[in-house]
């Protein structure tokens, strides 16, 4: 993504576009699967060595604030991973790999909307949902 891309990424959600946010957001879309901070982190060190964890910490925090990206829970439940792709999908995370693969289906998605509409909660109306599915990735035959 050209760096214009990002800038306009960023005001498009209300974000002076930093360079070091520049870079923060670059990693996250060029990072394979769901980096952590962590991982963005490392990535961006290179070329700013000055940049802290924290730093990294903050700006995805405000990106995720400001709906640029989203936070995705790892199973263990201590890990916060990103990801860059807001639209309405849903993650199975396996175990064994700590991979957290993305899953779309519009008939999960039709069928979760269906048990909402016919039993609903007293007091709630649900608006977006994203299932978060943990188990282990078997080998294929």
């Amino acid at each position: 993504m050209s760096p214009d891309a990002l800038r306009e990424r960023l005001a498009r959600k209300g974000l002076r576009a930093t360079r070091q946010r520049l870079a923060i957001l670059e990693s996250l879309l060029l990072l394979p699967g769901h980096p952590t901070a962590e991982q963005v982190h490392r990535r961006v060190r290179p070329d700013y060595p000055t940049i802290s964890l924290g730093t990294v910490y903050k700006a995805l925090d405000s990106f995720v604030a400001t709906g640029l990206v989203r936070r995705v829970a790892a199973a263990e439940g201590h890990s916060r991973r990103f990801d860059a792709d807001c639209s309405a999908h849903h993650h199975l995370h396996c175990t064994d790999t700590q991979e957290i693969i993305d899953y779309c289906d519009p008939r999960l998605d039709a069928l979760i909307q269906e048990f909402f509409a016919a039993r609903g909660l007293p007091g709630f109306r649900p608006e977006t949902f994203s299932l978060h599915i943990t188990g282990t990735k078997t080998r294929e035959s």
